[in-house]
């Protein structure tokens, strides 16, 4: 099949790893219950029509917070940045911003997921981390929500 009949107007480019940190601690052989936290978060960094193509840059956030009692475990902080392009001749720019959220978060989330879990266990965490998979209309909302929420304390 020719894979050009089939190819999407919408393309992941490329990423990066914009920041990444990881602290660990120890905690000796203490055995407890590990209460892990995910903060996620988005931006659309660009987003542009140029000469033949839109061009979208996303980064996704991940912060992860790992406590066992009242000690801090582990912290992870990742910032991932991805490169996306969109047919304007099939695509509207919304459309494109859309597709930009929606596709660009799922890739970036599992590029991320690898990322952290190869990471985490070549830092010796064990079991190494694991990023749950998102639900990222949800994540939409929120950002949503969170947005309408400064603009009308802005106003106020």
């Amino acid at each position: 099949m020719d894979s050009k009949k089939v190819l999407a107007d919408f393309q992941f480019v490329r990423n990066r790893v914009s920041n990444f940190s990881i602290e660990t601690k120890s905690l000796g052989s203490k055995n407890s219950a590990v209460d892990v936290n995910y903060d996620i978060d988005y931006n659309i960094l660009e987003m542009t029509e140029e000469e033949d193509q839109y061009v979208g840059l996303l980064e996704l956030i991940i912060i992860i917070k790992a406590k066992m009692k009242n000690s801090v475990l582990f912290k992870v902080h990742l910032t991932m940045e991805g490169f996306f392009v969109g047919n304007p001749k099939k695509l509207s720019l919304e459309h494109f911003e859309e597709m930009l959220e929606l596709n660009g978060i799922a890739t970036l989330s599992h590029l991320s997921r690898a990322y952290i879990l190869s990471v985490s266990s070549l830092s010796g965490l064990q079991p190494p981390v694991q990023l749950p998979m998102i639900n990222v209309h949800k994540l939409r909302e929120m950002k949503e929500k969170k947005k309408q929420t400064k603009e009308s304390q802005e106003m106020n």
